[in-house]
Protein backbone atom coordinates (compact mmCIF):
# COMPACT_ATOMS: atom_id res chain seq x y z
CA UNK A 1 0.00 0.00 0.00
CA UNK A 2 2.99 2.55 0.83
CA UNK A 3 4.37 1.67 -2.46
CA UNK A 4 1.14 2.26 -4.44
CA UNK A 5 0.46 5.74 -2.45
CA UNK A 6 4.25 6.91 -3.49
CA UNK A 7 3.87 6.02 -6.88
CA UNK A 8 0.45 8.43 -7.20
CA UNK A 9 1.84 11.07 -5.71
CA UNK A 10 4.87 11.46 -7.89
CA UNK A 11 2.50 10.73 -10.72
CA UNK A 12 0.46 13.90 -8.90
CA UNK A 13 3.78 16.09 -8.80
CA UNK A 14 4.65 15.18 -12.11
CA UNK A 15 0.95 15.97 -13.38
CA UNK A 16 0.89 19.32 -11.69
CA UNK A 17 3.93 20.77 -12.81
CA UNK A 18 3.25 20.01 -16.20
CA UNK A 19 -0.39 21.96 -15.86
CA UNK A 20 0.57 25.03 -13.71
CA UNK A 21 4.56 24.95 -15.57
CA UNK A 22 3.34 25.51 -19.01
CA UNK A 23 5.48 23.01 -20.29
CA UNK A 24 8.54 25.14 -19.34
CA UNK A 25 10.00 22.63 -17.66
CA UNK A 26 10.50 20.36 -20.65
CA UNK A 27 11.23 23.36 -23.20
CA UNK A 28 14.01 23.52 -25.47
CA UNK A 29 16.87 25.90 -25.07
CA UNK A 30 18.23 26.96 -28.38
CA UNK A 31 21.71 28.77 -28.04
CA UNK A 32 23.62 31.07 -30.38
CA UNK A 33 26.39 33.05 -30.73
CA UNK A 34 26.90 36.74 -31.95
CA UNK A 35 30.10 38.97 -31.99
CA UNK A 36 29.78 42.74 -31.17
CA UNK A 37 32.56 45.30 -31.90
CA UNK A 38 33.25 48.15 -29.91
CA UNK A 39 31.83 48.64 -26.20
CA UNK A 40 28.88 46.64 -24.64
CA UNK A 41 28.41 48.96 -22.25
CA UNK A 42 24.94 48.02 -21.01
CA UNK A 43 24.02 44.74 -22.55
CA UNK A 44 23.90 42.21 -19.32
CA UNK A 45 23.18 38.83 -19.21
CA UNK A 46 19.47 38.59 -19.11
CA UNK A 47 18.54 41.39 -21.74
CA UNK A 48 16.11 40.51 -24.45
CA UNK A 49 16.78 39.78 -27.44
CA UNK A 50 13.72 40.91 -29.79
CA UNK A 51 12.87 41.11 -33.39
CA UNK A 52 10.58 43.38 -34.52
CA UNK A 53 9.45 44.83 -30.73
CA UNK A 54 8.59 40.69 -29.69
CA UNK A 55 11.17 39.07 -27.50
CA UNK A 56 12.00 36.08 -28.77
CA UNK A 57 15.24 35.07 -26.60
CA UNK A 58 17.72 36.63 -23.73
CA UNK A 59 21.43 36.99 -23.64
CA UNK A 60 22.69 33.94 -22.01
CA UNK A 61 26.40 34.35 -21.47
CA UNK A 62 28.95 37.15 -22.49
CA UNK A 63 32.60 36.06 -22.42
CA UNK A 64 36.13 37.28 -23.18
CA UNK A 65 38.24 35.49 -25.20
CA UNK A 66 41.95 35.87 -25.98
CA UNK A 67 42.88 34.19 -29.10
CA UNK A 68 46.25 33.64 -30.00
CA UNK A 69 47.36 35.37 -33.78
CA UNK A 70 50.63 34.73 -34.18
CA UNK A 71 53.32 34.73 -31.56
CA UNK A 72 53.26 38.09 -30.81
CA UNK A 73 49.75 39.03 -31.35
CA UNK A 74 46.36 38.44 -30.11
CA UNK A 75 42.75 38.56 -30.84
CA UNK A 76 40.10 39.95 -28.08
CA UNK A 77 36.58 39.02 -29.39
CA UNK A 78 33.59 39.16 -26.79
CA UNK A 79 31.24 36.21 -28.08
CA UNK A 80 27.44 36.96 -26.81
CA UNK A 81 25.48 33.82 -26.24
CA UNK A 82 21.99 34.09 -26.79
CA UNK A 83 19.20 31.90 -26.59
CA UNK A 84 16.08 31.57 -28.28
CA UNK A 85 13.00 30.96 -27.24
CA UNK A 86 11.74 28.24 -29.89
CA UNK A 87 8.95 26.59 -28.16
CA UNK A 88 7.29 29.71 -27.24
CA UNK A 89 7.66 32.72 -28.74
CA UNK A 90 9.10 31.68 -31.96
CA UNK A 91 7.31 29.14 -33.74
CA UNK A 92 8.29 27.56 -37.39
CA UNK A 93 5.71 26.74 -39.48
CA UNK A 94 6.30 24.15 -42.33
CA UNK A 95 3.56 24.21 -44.74
CA UNK A 96 0.56 25.61 -42.71
CA UNK A 97 1.45 23.35 -39.77
CA UNK A 98 2.91 24.45 -36.00
CA UNK A 99 6.27 21.95 -36.64
CA UNK A 100 9.13 22.26 -34.13
CA UNK A 101 11.93 22.17 -37.10
CA UNK A 102 15.54 22.37 -36.92
CA UNK A 103 15.64 26.07 -35.93
CA UNK A 104 19.60 26.81 -36.73
CA UNK A 105 18.38 25.10 -40.44
CA UNK A 106 15.81 28.35 -40.40
CA UNK A 107 18.35 30.41 -38.88
CA UNK A 108 20.69 29.76 -41.77
CA UNK A 109 18.36 30.34 -44.23
CA UNK A 110 17.43 33.84 -42.72
CA UNK A 111 20.78 34.70 -42.33
CA UNK A 112 21.09 34.41 -45.88
CA UNK A 113 18.12 36.79 -46.62
CA UNK A 114 19.65 39.28 -44.79
CA UNK A 115 18.86 38.25 -41.02
CA UNK A 116 21.79 40.38 -38.49
CA UNK A 117 21.64 41.20 -35.19
CA UNK A 118 22.26 44.83 -33.50
CA UNK A 119 22.54 46.57 -30.39
CA UNK A 120 20.36 48.79 -29.67
CA UNK A 121 19.54 51.55 -26.33
CA UNK A 122 16.70 50.30 -24.51
CA UNK A 123 16.51 53.29 -22.09
CA UNK A 124 18.60 56.94 -22.29
CA UNK A 125 17.97 56.99 -18.14
CA UNK A 126 19.76 53.46 -17.32
CA UNK A 127 21.53 52.98 -20.19
CA UNK A 128 20.72 49.39 -20.64
CA UNK A 129 21.23 47.71 -24.09
CA UNK A 130 19.46 44.98 -25.92
CA UNK A 131 19.77 42.78 -29.07
CA UNK A 132 17.59 43.26 -31.61
CA UNK A 133 17.13 40.86 -34.90
CA UNK A 134 16.23 42.62 -38.73
CA UNK A 135 16.74 42.31 -42.37
CA UNK A 136 19.44 44.05 -43.73
CA UNK A 137 19.55 43.05 -47.77
CA UNK A 138 22.36 45.02 -48.33
CA UNK A 139 24.50 44.19 -45.29
CA UNK A 140 27.17 41.82 -45.81
CA UNK A 141 27.47 38.78 -43.31
CA UNK A 142 30.71 38.70 -41.46
CA UNK A 143 31.55 35.76 -39.39
CA UNK A 144 33.90 35.44 -36.83
CA UNK A 145 33.64 31.24 -35.98
CA UNK A 146 31.18 29.92 -38.39
CA UNK A 147 32.00 26.34 -37.18
CA UNK A 148 32.17 26.88 -34.01
CA UNK A 149 29.55 25.25 -31.44
CA UNK A 150 27.12 27.70 -31.58
CA UNK A 151 25.35 28.93 -34.74
CA UNK A 152 26.83 32.40 -35.58
CA UNK A 153 24.68 34.96 -36.18
CA UNK A 154 25.84 38.31 -38.21
CA UNK A 155 26.18 41.64 -36.58
CA UNK A 156 25.90 44.73 -37.56
CA UNK A 157 27.62 47.88 -35.67
CA UNK A 158 24.86 50.30 -34.40
CA UNK A 159 24.02 53.94 -35.61
CA UNK A 160 26.64 55.42 -32.40
CA UNK A 161 29.60 53.18 -33.62
CA UNK A 162 28.98 54.16 -37.25
CA UNK A 163 28.72 57.90 -36.14
CA UNK A 164 32.04 57.28 -34.38
CA UNK A 165 33.93 55.48 -36.88
CA UNK A 166 32.90 58.11 -39.36
CA UNK A 167 34.33 60.81 -36.62
CA UNK A 168 37.32 58.60 -35.91
CA UNK A 169 38.34 58.91 -39.99
CA UNK A 170 38.37 62.47 -39.85
CA UNK A 171 41.66 64.08 -39.79
CA UNK A 172 41.33 67.30 -37.84
CA UNK A 173 44.84 68.24 -38.55
CA UNK A 174 44.54 68.26 -41.93
CA UNK A 175 40.98 69.68 -41.76
CA UNK A 176 42.49 72.74 -39.71
CA UNK A 177 45.33 73.01 -42.11
CA UNK A 178 42.85 73.69 -44.88
CA UNK A 179 40.78 76.22 -42.64
CA UNK A 180 43.73 78.11 -41.72
CA UNK A 181 45.19 78.45 -45.74
CA UNK A 182 41.70 79.42 -46.84
CA UNK A 183 41.54 82.03 -43.97
CA UNK A 184 45.16 83.23 -44.69
CA UNK A 185 44.10 83.17 -48.84
CA UNK A 186 40.92 85.42 -48.29
CA UNK A 187 43.05 87.75 -45.83
CA UNK A 188 45.39 88.67 -48.73
CA UNK A 189 42.51 88.71 -51.25
CA UNK A 190 41.00 91.31 -48.86
CA UNK A 191 44.37 93.17 -48.68
CA UNK A 192 44.84 92.87 -52.49
CA UNK A 193 41.31 94.11 -53.01
CA UNK A 194 41.55 97.60 -50.64
CA UNK A 195 45.10 97.86 -52.52
CA UNK A 196 43.42 98.21 -55.79
CA UNK A 197 40.45 100.13 -54.55
CA UNK A 198 42.99 102.52 -53.29
CA UNK A 199 41.76 106.07 -54.38
CA UNK A 200 44.89 107.85 -54.05
CA UNK A 201 46.13 107.09 -57.18
CA UNK A 202 43.54 107.67 -59.05
CA UNK A 203 42.61 110.95 -57.23
CA UNK A 204 46.21 111.94 -57.74
CA UNK A 205 46.17 111.25 -61.87
CA UNK A 206 42.79 112.86 -62.33
CA UNK A 207 44.13 115.88 -60.43
CA UNK A 208 47.36 116.50 -62.63
CA UNK A 209 45.16 115.89 -65.51
CA UNK A 210 42.97 118.61 -64.27
CA UNK A 211 45.83 120.84 -64.21
CA UNK A 212 46.75 120.06 -67.58
CA UNK A 213 43.52 120.82 -68.57
CA UNK A 214 43.82 124.09 -66.55
CA UNK A 215 46.73 125.28 -68.51
CA UNK A 216 45.77 124.56 -71.76
CA UNK A 217 42.74 126.21 -71.60
CA UNK A 218 45.23 129.40 -70.16
CA UNK A 219 47.07 129.34 -73.16
CA UNK A 220 43.99 129.26 -75.40
CA UNK A 221 42.63 132.38 -73.73
CA UNK A 222 46.15 134.13 -73.80
CA UNK A 223 46.36 133.39 -77.36
CA UNK A 224 42.81 134.90 -77.79
CA UNK A 225 43.92 137.92 -75.82
CA UNK A 226 47.16 138.26 -77.67
CA UNK A 227 45.77 137.94 -81.38
CA UNK A 228 42.64 139.62 -81.39
CA UNK A 229 44.65 143.32 -80.85
CA UNK A 230 46.54 142.01 -83.51
CA UNK A 231 44.08 141.35 -85.89
CA UNK A 232 42.19 144.75 -84.96
CA UNK A 233 45.68 146.82 -85.99
CA UNK A 234 45.81 145.27 -89.33
CA UNK A 235 42.72 146.75 -90.17
CA UNK A 236 44.59 150.24 -89.13
CA UNK A 237 46.82 150.32 -92.07
CA UNK A 238 49.14 148.67 -94.32
CA UNK A 239 52.14 149.74 -93.05
CA UNK A 240 52.51 148.31 -89.64
CA UNK A 241 51.67 144.64 -91.62
CA UNK A 242 55.30 143.84 -90.94
CA UNK A 243 55.83 144.91 -87.41
CA UNK A 244 52.85 143.22 -86.40
CA UNK A 245 53.32 139.75 -88.79
CA UNK A 246 56.84 139.58 -86.52
CA UNK A 247 54.84 140.14 -83.27
CA UNK A 248 52.50 137.18 -84.34
CA UNK A 249 55.35 135.48 -85.25
CA UNK A 250 56.96 135.74 -81.82
CA UNK A 251 53.57 135.17 -80.05
CA UNK A 252 52.29 131.70 -82.11
CA UNK A 253 55.66 130.56 -81.73
CA UNK A 254 56.33 131.03 -77.85
CA UNK A 255 52.45 129.71 -77.83
CA UNK A 256 53.08 126.81 -79.62
CA UNK A 257 56.19 126.03 -77.61
CA UNK A 258 53.86 126.22 -74.29
CA UNK A 259 51.19 123.88 -76.07
CA UNK A 260 53.23 121.08 -77.21
CA UNK A 261 54.46 120.71 -73.47
CA UNK A 262 51.53 120.72 -71.95
CA UNK A 263 50.08 118.33 -74.72
CA UNK A 264 52.94 115.90 -73.96
CA UNK A 265 52.23 116.16 -70.77
CA UNK A 266 48.51 115.44 -70.96
CA UNK A 267 49.89 112.54 -73.18
CA UNK A 268 51.89 110.86 -70.84
CA UNK A 269 48.81 111.16 -68.13
CA UNK A 270 46.63 109.56 -70.50
CA UNK A 271 49.09 106.73 -70.85
CA UNK A 272 49.51 106.67 -67.59
CA UNK A 273 45.31 106.54 -66.94
CA UNK A 274 45.38 104.17 -69.84
CA UNK A 275 47.40 101.63 -67.96
CA UNK A 276 46.10 102.04 -65.11
CA UNK A 277 42.60 101.76 -66.23
CA UNK A 278 42.56 99.62 -68.77
CA UNK A 279 40.01 97.16 -69.81
CA UNK A 280 41.35 93.89 -68.37
CA UNK A 281 43.09 95.66 -65.11
CA UNK A 282 41.48 95.27 -61.69
CA UNK A 283 40.79 98.70 -60.97
CA UNK A 284 38.71 98.70 -64.34
CA UNK A 285 36.96 95.98 -63.10
CA UNK A 286 36.42 97.71 -59.51
CA UNK A 287 35.20 100.78 -61.21
CA UNK A 288 32.82 99.23 -63.44
CA UNK A 289 31.07 97.10 -59.84
CA UNK A 290 30.79 100.21 -58.77
CA UNK A 291 29.14 101.94 -61.49
CA UNK A 292 26.80 99.19 -61.89
CA UNK A 293 26.08 99.02 -57.91
CA UNK A 294 25.45 102.95 -58.14
CA UNK A 295 23.28 102.33 -60.69
CA UNK A 296 21.37 99.57 -58.97
CA UNK A 297 21.19 102.21 -56.02
CA UNK A 298 19.90 104.89 -58.59
CA UNK A 299 17.24 102.47 -59.29
CA UNK A 300 15.80 101.77 -56.04
CA UNK A 301 16.18 106.01 -54.99
CA UNK A 302 14.05 106.37 -58.46
CA UNK A 303 11.90 103.57 -57.05
CA UNK A 304 11.72 104.97 -54.22
CA UNK A 305 10.90 108.51 -54.71
CA UNK A 306 7.81 106.91 -57.09
CA UNK A 307 6.34 105.20 -54.40
CA UNK A 308 6.17 108.28 -52.10
CA UNK A 309 5.33 110.94 -55.13
CA UNK A 310 2.11 108.42 -55.11
CA UNK A 311 1.83 107.90 -51.64
CA UNK A 312 2.87 111.27 -50.07
CA UNK A 313 1.36 110.09 -46.61
CA UNK A 314 4.25 107.38 -46.23
CA UNK A 315 6.33 110.23 -44.82
CA UNK A 316 4.14 110.65 -41.87
CA UNK A 317 2.22 108.00 -41.13
CA UNK A 318 4.70 105.22 -42.30
CA UNK A 319 4.27 102.42 -44.86
CA UNK A 320 1.31 101.00 -43.13
CA UNK A 321 0.64 97.71 -45.31
CA UNK A 322 3.72 96.18 -46.68
CA UNK A 323 2.06 94.12 -49.23
CA UNK A 324 0.03 96.58 -50.63
CA UNK A 325 3.37 98.75 -50.96
CA UNK A 326 4.64 96.56 -52.66
CA UNK A 327 1.36 96.09 -55.38
CA UNK A 328 1.67 99.78 -55.84
CA UNK A 329 5.64 99.47 -56.84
Amino acid sequence: MIGIFVILSLVLFMTAIVIFGGNKFFARENLMITYFEGSLDGLSIGADVTYRGVTIGQVKNINIHIRANGEKSQDIIIPVLISLNADSSLIIEDHGENSKGDINTFMEAMCKQGLRAKLRLKSVVTGKRYIDLGFYENSVAVYQDKTGEYFEIPTLPSEMQQFSKVIGDVNFGELYQKFNSTLTSLEKLSSGLAETLDQKKTQQLLDELLVATGSLNSLLSKLDTEVTPILDKIDGGLEQFNALTGHADNVVSSLNTHIDSTLEHADALLAQAENTIRPNSPLYHRLTEAMQQLEKTAKSLETLSNFIHRNPDTLIFGLQNPGKAEHNE
